[in-house]
């Protein structure tokens, strides 16, 4: 709570000065704190083009949104933005209800801009998941609004593609999506109705490294990055722990690691797996994952293509067609069970297939498709 308090405090006294003093910064770059995830509390989305704008000399700054809800520690060079998002919250409950949720942002924008952003200047705004896309552009209606590629993308994706119908949040803002692969903005300019997609999705790629592969043979530890959120109802998520544990009841002889998702906040209790004597939980650090493990497992994680990258196989350890998606829309290339991989040479040929299936989804990053998009 001590740290909380603090944070608003140094949030306050942030944007109380900016009455009275100019900023002015080519981009602004948004997260949510939840997306802390690198092993000094760091955004690994936003790392790889922080240092393209610092290569190129583009003036930016980075607020996190807090989360008062989640364990994940704040990003001591983020600028937190507590104090403005407890603003907009209460905004939210005295604006009409009549309104859309995009409109109200949007004069909560406004009204926001005329007290707080009045000094501070920006051309262009970065975001993930969406966030607070209305109220930015409410505070400025001339920049370039860009959400960020942060996990996969399919045909019928809540809040990006549903019914072959762009999502409200993004038409109606006017935003932007910045992707990693082509094989993305093919998904939805194939899939799109009206051709929003055409014009407003350019691919920049990514930061994951596809350079190396780890790891010439299966060394018996296997990763399983578990996708346990509240986003699930209750049965969605009881039907993926009864899979899980017939996939970990599967095989004595490997060890399991076991690696919550980010939102995870104890909506299955795993105490009962993780009294085996081959099943423990994994490292926070996903790299450190991967370096211990050279097999994946999930349900439908985007670590799959990470671990291709790497040249890590993934097993797909779901039987129902509702999370399929790995098999449905991007067409996985591999359906092997945990014993064929014991073959040296077996293991190496699927390293190979799955690295040139991932690379059409998750390109290498691209500094000048990045920097030719800012205003």
């Amino acid at each position: 709570m001590l740290r909380n308090i603090i944070h608003i405090i140094k949030s306050f006294a942030f944007f109380i000065s900016g009455v009275l003093i100019k900023r002015k910064y080519d981009v602004i770059f948004y997260y949510p704190q939840h997306f802390n995830r690198g092993v000094n509390n760091d955004n690994q989305f936003f790392k790889h083009i922080l240092l393209s704008c610092d290569r190129n000399n583009i003036s930016y700054i980075v607020f996190e949104e807090p989360d008062f809800t989640v364990n994940n520690k704040r990003n001591s060079k983020a600028t937190p933005f507590d104090f403005i998002y407890i603003v907009i919250i209460l905004l939210r409950k005295l604006y009409s209800s009549k309104l859309t949720a995009q409109l109200k942002d949007q004069k909560i924008g406004g009204f926001i801009s005329r007290l707080f952003f009045r000094n501070l200047y920006f051309n262009n705004y970065i975001t993930l998941s969406q966030s607070m896309l209305s109220v930015f552009r409410g505070i400025n209606p001339d920049a370039l609004l860009y959400d960020l590629q942060h996990g996969i993308i399919h045909n019928n994706k809540e809040n990006y593609l549903v019914g072959g119908v762009a999502e409200s949040n993004l038409v109606d803002n006017e935003a932007n999506l910045l992707l990693s692969g082509a094989s993305y903005k093919n998904i939805l300019v194939s899939n799109e109705k009206l051709n929003y997609f055409q014009n407003h999705a350019l691919v920049i790629g990514s930061n994951i490294p596809s350079k190396i592969n780890l790891h010439e043979s299966f060394n018996n530890n296997i990763l399983i990055t578990l996708q346990f959120t509240h986003d699930h109802t209750a049965e969605q998520n009881e039907m993926l722990f009864k899979e899980l544990s017939k996939f970990v009841a599967s095989s004595k002889e490997v060890k399991f690691y076991l690696k919550n998702h980010p939102r995870f906040n104890d909506e299955v209790n795993l105490s009962e797996l993780l009294k085996l004597p081959n099943v423990m939980m994994a490292p926070n650090d996903i790299n450190e994952c991967f370096s211990l493990c050279s097999l994946h497992a999930t349900a439908y994680s985007t670590s799959t293509f990470e671990a291709a990258l790497l040249g890590i196989p993934t097993i797909l350890i779901l039987t129902k067609t509702e999370f399929n998606y790995f098999q449905k829309e991007f067409s996985y290339p591999l359906n092997n069970v945990i014993g064929e991989f014991d073959s040296i040479l077996f293991y190496q040929e699927k390293s190979k297939i799955i690295k040139n299936w991932a690379t059409a989804y998750y390109a290498p990053f691209n500094e000048p498709n990045f920097i030719n998009s800012l205003r």
